[in-house]
């Protein structure tokens, strides 16, 4: 187990966690019982206050309970008793709800004894209601009644009595009357005691009193009637008033003391469980103090041991590896013999630095080899076009002299050879373009009827020399489309497709169809398709049609020729132009190959009529003036450059074998008669062709003369070398005859010969 320890680092870290996990669950476990005591504490604080406030609100209640039996006692409201009863109720329910612990015995005495008096409370409430209506039935009614009674008995008597002295004296009876009941009312409800002797005295004068007629009789009767009831009323309000202001009160009081005692009790209780949960507290807090000491002590010791064993060593490893990343080899590596993971990642360290090794010998050698398979191409373009500048030249100079029918088919012979030869060329140095993402496409408006026309014209023979059907189809409202694209790319692609066709069609047709899908606003989407009845394409060979130097069949090769660059250099040019190149082909069913071009439509054609206008220009155009000066090594190619500026009446021709004689003719000729311009080769002996321009163009007449890049080094970085070194231009070897007239015509064919033109 401690050798498992040992050369695991995860195992490491992991008895760590464990040891801070086991320290977390101790913590745990003891402050969870101090947790659950001090819950407790504090649940019982609340139970104790609670039960406590309740019963003060019930003596509180009982209070408010007496006020509202004096009010009943005063008015006999139904709805005062109501109330009282439903006070009584609320207070019995909630002092039954009181919950006490098993040892609360002290608080239980006095929670019994307050149940007792709420029950006799309850008890009383029943028979007060009773005593209240005795009292009021005496009251209300039975000495009422008697009262009544007697005075309209009197009053009788007075209306059938005609004599004075008589009436006098049943005037003084009833007034008596009166005055006994007004006292008696008063001393009943209004608990006016002074009251009582009156009434005695009334009383005594009513019963000793005899009208001397024996028919008065009925009157003292009733004075002793009403004695009888009011004693009985006497003695119903002291039952009353003994139930409410003695029982009852004395109840309430008891109550009040209890109360005050269960308070005391809860009070003295309460100051324990705080003194009990303070110490709780307190040894909580003692046990988190030390835990949190331990926890420190331990976070120390365990950040010390991951900064030496797991963070230092991976800083170490760091530093070196940054080393390495940055190309130095050399740092050293430590923890080496270590037998865990750090090792392990020193050692893969040790690993890298051997595997980073080679592939820096590696990347050394590919870098060697990309340069010289571009110093390759570069050399191999030049020899290349070179020779063929000579050979097609003089083909083309051949041709103007007079030939036999036989040497003019031997000449179309050796021109397309040169020609095909010139593709493949050009092909190889496109591919190398396009992996190196060295190829910018153009966005310049195309007449789609003129690209067609080009391409129909183009087409035609080949594809009636064998004897095929060729044709192009579009919509006529769509044929005056002009659209924003590289049109030279464009070309060569719809070039390759129609070329491919034709090539591999014995009999049949082939045709290019365009349908044109306008979108919103000016956006357009273009789509070619190529169709051929050809010889096909099997489904397995589809996968690599498009892989540079391949062809579905390698017998096809040694049957029609070719490179297989073609469809490559087509298929990664339209993913240039976002638009993928689909085929769909059975083997000797013929193919359609297709592509969609997103691009916008151009609705003026000013720069089409400019370029009509410039080409109508060209046709007119005048370089028989021209002071021109060559420089070029090669006799062939001087024969050549020579012969065609012949061919635009220019007479005024100079040679220079390289680059240090043109620089000594053009300070010859800075005086007078300078060169209008000068077609400059790149690689000549003794000076070449940059640093003579460089040369020249320090000489003052000659900082604005047109210098024309005439060479067969066609790579990008050799036109940006001509261009920072001071050409004006560049044309290309072999040296076609339109690009040298598009030259002498931008640089030669000035604003004054184009006024003189339109003055004419």
């Amino acid at each position: 187990m401690l050798t498992f320890i040992s050369r695991s680092l995860a195992a490491k870290v992991l008895l760590a966690l464990t040891l801070v996990l086991l320290a977390m669950g101790a913590s745990y476990i003891v402050l969870s019982k101090r947790l659950q005591s001090i819950e407790a504490s504090i649940n019982d604080i609340s139970r104790i206050s609670n039960y406590a406030v309740g019963i003060l609100r019930i003596n509180k209640d009982i209070v408010e309970m007496q006020r509202d039996i004096s009010v009943y006692g005063v008015s006999g409201s139904k709805t005062v008793f109501s109330k009282i009863i439903e006070n009584f109720k609320s207070i019995k329910v909630r002092l039954e709800s009181v919950d006490l612990k098993s040892d609360e015995l002290e608080n239980q005495v006095y929670l019994d004894s307050m149940t007792q008096l709420i029950t006799r409370y309850g008890d009383n409430l029943s028979v007060l209601a009773k005593r209240y209506e005795i009292k009021k039935e005496l009251t209300d009614d039975k000495l009422p009644n008697i009262y009544f009674q007697a005075i309209n008995y009197l009053n009788t008597l007075k209306l059938n009595t005609a004599s004075s002295e008589e009436k006098l004296a049943i005037s003084e009876q009833l007034n008596v009357w009166h005055e006994l009941h007004r006292d008696a009312s008063l001393f009943l409800a209004k608990k006016d005691y002074s009251k009582r002797a009156a009434v005695n005295k009334a009383l005594t004068i009513l019963s000793n009193n005899r009208l001397s007629n024996t028919k008065y009789i009925k009157s003292s009767e009733l004075a002793t009637a009403y004695q009888e009831v009011f004693s009985k009323g006497v003695q119903a309000n002291r039952n009353y008033l003994s139930l409410v202001n003695v029982v009852m009160a004395g109840d309430a009081i008891e109550f009040s003391t209890l109360a005050d005692k269960l308070r005391e009790q809860s009070l003295t209780r309460l100051q324990k469980i705080k003194r009990e949960a303070q110490d709780i507290v307190i040894k909580a807090d003692q046990t988190l103090r030390f835990l949190s000491i331990g926890i420190l002590i331990y976070i120390i010791g365990l950040a010390a041991f991951f900064h030496l064993q797991i963070t230092h060593s991976i800083k170490r490893l760091t530093i070196s590896f940054q080393h390495f990343l940055g190309g130095d080899l050399s740092a050293p590596i430590y923890d080496l013999n270590r037998k865990d993971e750090i090792g392990v990642l020193a050692t893969a360290a040790d690993r890298f630095r051997i595997l980073s090794q080679d592939l820096t010998e590696a990347k050394t050698t590919a870098e060697h080899t990309t340069k010289v398979k571009s110093e390759f191409l570069a050399n191999m373009s030049h020899e290349i076009r070179t020779p063929m500048n000579g050979i097609l030249g003089m083909a083309r100079q051949l041709r103007r002299t007079t030939l036999t029918p036989e040497q003019v088919k031997m000449l179309n012979i050796i021109q397309s050879s040169g020609s095909g030869l010139l593709v493949i060329i050009n092909d190889i140095l496109d591919i190398s373009k396009i992996e190196a993402s060295k190829i910018e496409l153009e966005s310049i408006p195309v007449h789609l009827n003129s690209m067609l026309d080009e391409l129909m014209h183009l087409f035609k023979e080949q594809a009636q020399n064998k004897h095929i059907n060729f044709n192009i189809s579009i919509a006529e409202a769509q044929q005056d489309c002009i659209f924003f694209a590289d049109e030279t790319r464009l070309k060569q692609v719809l070039i390759n497709l129609l070329g491919n066709a034709i090539k591999f069609t014995e009999k049949g047709s082939v045709s290019l169809d365009i349908r044109i899908n306008r979108g919103q606003s000016d956006n357009l989407k273009i789509k070619f398709s190529v169709v051929d009845t050809g010889i096909g394409i099997a489904k397995d060979n589809l996968s690599k049609l498009f892989e540079a130097f391949s062809q579905a069949d390698t017998s096809i090769t040694r049957r029609f020729g070719g490179t297989g660059l073609g469809l490559a250099i087509s298929s990664k040019l339209l993913n240039l132009m976002d638009a993928p190149l689909h085929v769909e082909s059975d083997l000797g069913q013929g193919s359609h190959f297709y592509f969609e071009l997103k691009t916008t439509q151009v609705f003026e054609q000013s720069e089409f009529e400019a370029a009509n206008i410039q080409e109508t220009e060209e046709e007119q155009a005048d370089f028989s003036s021209l002071n021109v000066l060559v420089v070029e090594d090669n006799d062939i190619n001087q024969v050549v450059i020579e012969a065609m500026l012949n061919e635009f009446g220019i007479r005024t021709i100079k040679i220079a074998g390289d680059g240090e004689q043109a620089v000594a003719l053009c300070k010859e000729n800075s005086q007078q008669n300078n060169f209008d311009i000068i077609f400059m080769d790149m690689q000549m002996p003794v000076l070449d062709g940059p640093q003579a321009t460089v040369l020249i163009r320090k000489i003052p007449a000659y900082e604005d003369t047109p210098i024309i890049a005439l060479t067969a080094n066609v790579l990008e970085a050799d036109k940006q070398r001509c261009f920072a070194a001071g050409m004006s231009d560049f044309i290309a070897k072999p040296i076609d005859y339109q690009c040298v007239k598009t030259v002498l015509f931008k640089w030669c064919f000035n604003e004054n010969d184009r006024s003189e033109k339109q003055s004419n």
